[in-house]
């Protein structure tokens, strides 16, 4: 079964501007059929620009018409923040690995200047985490704001 532009969330309305929030929605979907693996990385990204670029319904639609209709539950906040989180932790252990390289360099050889890129390369795996930290957090919210109201909610 194929969906044409003019079915799906195009019905009716395929010439009407789309909204960030139905963009944001394509890409949530994207997103589900990349973890399906019904996409590969390369394909996820491509369609996540097409959608954010995307001016209509029908420009939406086409992006997910391969794709099946209900498929599983889109992963939740926390699996998504535990990605971003595992990406920051290993940056910054990277990053801690050569501050510790760095200032056992400066104690054997006896350089300071080793210490100071020590020091550098201490505040970037700072960075990375805290950044990781605010990117996970944003992502908790955004994930809960676009989550359909429970049944305890009206």
């Amino acid at each position: 079964m194929t969906t044409g532009p003019d079915e799906g969330i195009a019905a009716g309305r395929s010439h009407l501007r789309a909204a960030h929030a139905d963009r944001e929605q394509v890409v949530t979907v994207l997103k589900s059929a990349y973890v399906q693996g019904r996409l590969t990385k390369d394909e996820l990204d491509t369609r996540a620009g097409q959608a954010f670029a995307a001016r209509t319904y029908a420009d939406l639609a086409a992006l997910t018409a391969d794709l099946p209709v209900g498929g599983p539950v889109v992963p939740g906040p926390a699996r998504a923040s535990a990605g971003i989180l595992g990406n920051a932790a290993r940056r910054s252990g990277i990053f801690l690995l050569i501050t510790i390289a760095l200032v056992v360099g400066a104690l054997v050889t006896g350089t300071p200047a080793l210490i100071l890129f020590a020091f550098l390369a201490f505040m970037a795996a700072s960075g990375f985490m805290g950044y990781g930290i605010i990117d996970s957090r944003q992502e908790r919210r955004s994930a809960t704001a676009a989550s359909p109201p429970g049944p305890s909610e009206p």
